[in-house]
């Protein structure tokens, strides 16, 4: 009778166990993409709650993506966060396949200032855009691609100032996702009035958005891997991205069908992503 006590008591003590998973707070107070991304997460977690037990997400503060990365290497604060894939994020940490604006990272729209948008509509080619300044981020994988084109670019640490140096003429456009840029502008549009997300001209590039985890940390990314999966399997991805606040104004895509297309290398990410996950720009159909 004693051992069946224990017995089940060490059931019951496992089937309550709860981990905790630590992740970024906000970049910023009016960041959109957070709750997108945490979201993700909080699915993937309850998807595979049978398997690995229960999970609770807890967010530590940001402390910039370089260091956020360093730290997470080091196995220090974080035990998962996101970011554009590189060859050398993949080599110091596990990326978690799955893409997660399912490919399409890589297909920019810009902030440009209103009045600049018949100017822009002359543009077609990367020649066109080698008269111009762009704004990108201090650590962001897509100032080296477009460096790499031959497309002058402005570094800069915090979304903000990207903004007001476009603002302030020091930059003269910001390529972003077409999945954040909109709800991203959104957010500060009493601040930047002049500002518009303009998607009739598209740079597009091979860039994807992951998850990642420490090296040694396999358990937490075949946990993830496997949620992220179901939840595709399910149709409740896509579902998802076509509601999140986020992403919703993308959709449909078939938006974008007339849009003017430059396309980029991306010469820092070499390896391929899985492509049945991966959505199709309207013009490849």
């Amino acid at each position: 009778m004693k051992a069946l006590l224990i017995l089940l008591l060490l059931v019951s003590a496992h089937c309550f166990a709860i981990t905790t998973v630590t992740t970024t707070g906000k970049q910023k107070p009016d960041d959109a993409s957070h709750d997108y991304f945490t979201g993700l997460l909080r699915l993937a977690l309850i998807e595979t709650a049978d398997e690995y037990g229960y999970a609770v997400l807890q967010t530590v503060p940001y402390p910039g993506q370089e260091r956020m990365l360093k730290l997470l290497a080091l196995g220090a604060f974080y035990d998962v966060v996101w970011a554009g894939n590189s060859d050398i994020r993949q080599s110091n940490l596990h990326k978690v396949a799955f893409p997660l604006f399912r490919g399409g990272l890589g297909w920019r729209g810009m902030i440009i200032r209103q009045q600049d948008k018949n100017k822009f509509s002359a543009y077609h080619s990367v020649e066109d855009l080698t008269k111009l300044i762009a704004c990108q981020g201090l650590h962001w994988p897509d100032a080296d691609i477009l460096e790499h084109a031959g497309l002058a670019v402005a570094r800069v640490g915090y979304f903000d100032a990207m903004l007001h140096m476009v603002e302030l003429k020091r930059c003269d456009y910001l390529p972003l996702s077409i999945f954040e840029g909109q709800a991203e502008l959104d957010l500060v549009h009493s601040s930047f009035p002049n500002l518009i997300f303009y998607q009739d001209l598209i740079i597009q590039y091979p860039l994807t958005m992951h998850f990642f985890v420490k090296n040694n940390n396999k358990q937490l990314a075949n946990r993830l891997t496997l949620g992220l999966q179901r939840l595709y399997d399910s149709g409740a991805y896509d579902n998802y991205m076509q509601k999140h606040q986020l992403t919703q104004y993308a959709f449909p895509l078939s938006k974008f069908k007339n849009s003017r297309v430059i396309k980029l290398e991306n010469p820092n990410n070499k390896q391929t992503e899985l492509a049945k996950f991966s959505l199709s720009w309207p013009s490849d159909k």
